[in-house]
């Protein structure tokens, strides 16, 4: 009773298949080993990074114009001591915060962008829904589609600390 080579090739293949569906489930539990690895790394550099902007007091925020509204990092509701349900304000209510000598810089620079694509920075005056006057520098990078076309706005507010009050 001879045995062919043939007839035992079904066997082989399937073995074959077999040994290479190992092989693969090897491969992807390795790199899901690999990604798991690097997540923790990449969440503890965000947490860095939220950390360090949080003491710096450097909040940042967007504007798109597709959505006509703002976005705003946890520090931006911290500087405008705004509880976050209530959520983002519009812009032009964000603008309301700025001291009135203020306001129409804020304005011109935000038009500036959205209209033009030009960068800025200021200082200004943020009075705070705690009643507390902040110095703070707002700076603002335009964004654009692929077409080159603005798309909004991204910035930056960094608390500089307290107003002096007036001396009598």
């Amino acid at each position: 009773m001879s045995v062919t080579l043939i007839e035992h090739l079904p066997w082989l293949c399937a073995l074959v298949a077999t040994l290479a569906a190992l092989e693969l489930l090897r491969r992807l539990r390795r790199a899901q080993w690999q990604l798991g690895a690097a997540a923790p790394d990449a969440n503890s550099v965000a947490r860095a990074l939220d950390h360090a902007l949080a003491a710096g007091r450097i909040g940042n925020w967007h504007y798109e114009w597709s959505e006509t509204s703002l976005a705003w990092s946890d520090e931006v509701f911290a500087i405008y001591a705004r509880d976050r349900s209530l959520g983002e304000p519009p812009m032009s209510e964000a603008i309301l915060a700025y001291h009135p000598d203020d306001r129409a810089k804020v304005r011109r620079a935000v038009r500036r962008a959205l209209d033009h694509g030009e960068d800025f920075d200021f200082h200004a005056r943020l009075l705070n829904e705690a009643g507390e006057m902040r110095n703070i520098l707002v700076r603002g990078t335009c964004r654009h589609g692929k077409d080159g076309a603005i798309t909004g706005v991204l910035g930056f507010i960094i608390d500089l600390g307290l107003t002096e009050p007036p001396t009598r």
